[in-house]
């Protein structure tokens, strides 16, 4: 069974709904208050929060990670995390993200001295290195590490051609997929061609449209000029 991927607008921020055989699988959380809009989205399949089994975050910002105590309590899913941003998920707390260009430098620093990134704080169930093979929730998927926007982002690789990758591509601009913030520029580009050896077909960003395998090569290579 190929799984289905749905996208659900949560605030900010895209998260995903992957229908599997075992119940179903929310990548990335939002928003906070965002509980509602999952509950109305699941009722239109006749199914309800406690049919979710597993909550992936692709990183620990808040805008991804608003509504997950929430939601944790409300549907008892594992929650899943890359181990080096566990220790962000149990406090509570990032700081925004570095930029990328100049306007969004600006930014990054202006927002982590007027404010704090904080969201409810939760502890992970599941803690991944490198790779992670989702077979066990019925499923055809696998997690990979894919650091830059954070050390800790990670990529979900869904029946061999989708690919949820966080904010580690954004689709705001209509001639590229380059986030505007970034913490490890180099680890970024690493991360692109780590993406690029699978070939994925569609991309499912964290914030933006989903976009096509040509987008984002065209935007590795110009990198890579």
């Amino acid at each position: 069974m190929s799984a289905v991927i749905q996208q659900i607008e949560m605030g900010k921020a895209n998260s995903y709904l992957i229908e599997a055989k075992n119940g179903y699988i929310l990548v990335d959380a939002g928003m906070p208050d965002q509980v509602d809009i999952v509950s109305r989205f699941l009722s239109k399949k006749n199914a309800d929060l406690e049919d979710i089994i597993l909550i992936i975050i692709t990183h620990v910002h808040y805008d991804h990670v608003g509504s997950l105590a929430a939601l944790k309590e409300k549907t008892n899913a594992e929650v899943l995390v890359h181990k080096k941003e566990k220790e962000l998920l149990e406090n509570g707390k990032t700081e925004f993200p570095e930029g990328t260009v100049f306007i969004s430098k600006i930014i990054s620093k202006l927002s982590n001295l007027i404010s704090e990134s904080k969201f409810k704080a939760v502890t992970p169930d599941i803690t991944v290195d490198d790779y992670y093979d989702l077979k066990q929730y019925g499923i055809k998927g696998e997690i990979i590490h894919t650091p830059g926007h954070t050390g800790g982002s990670i990529s979900v690789i869904i029946n061999g051609e989708d690919i949820i990758c966080g904010d580690t591509l954004f689709n705001f601009m209509p001639h590229s997929v380059y986030p505007p913030f970034a913490n490890n520029k180099d680890e970024l580009i690493e991360s692109w061609q780590k993406i690029k050896s699978y070939n994925c077909k569609r991309f499912y960003p964290g914030h933006g449209s989903i976009f096509t395998e040509e987008k984002f090569i065209k935007t590795l290579e110009k990198k890579l000029q």
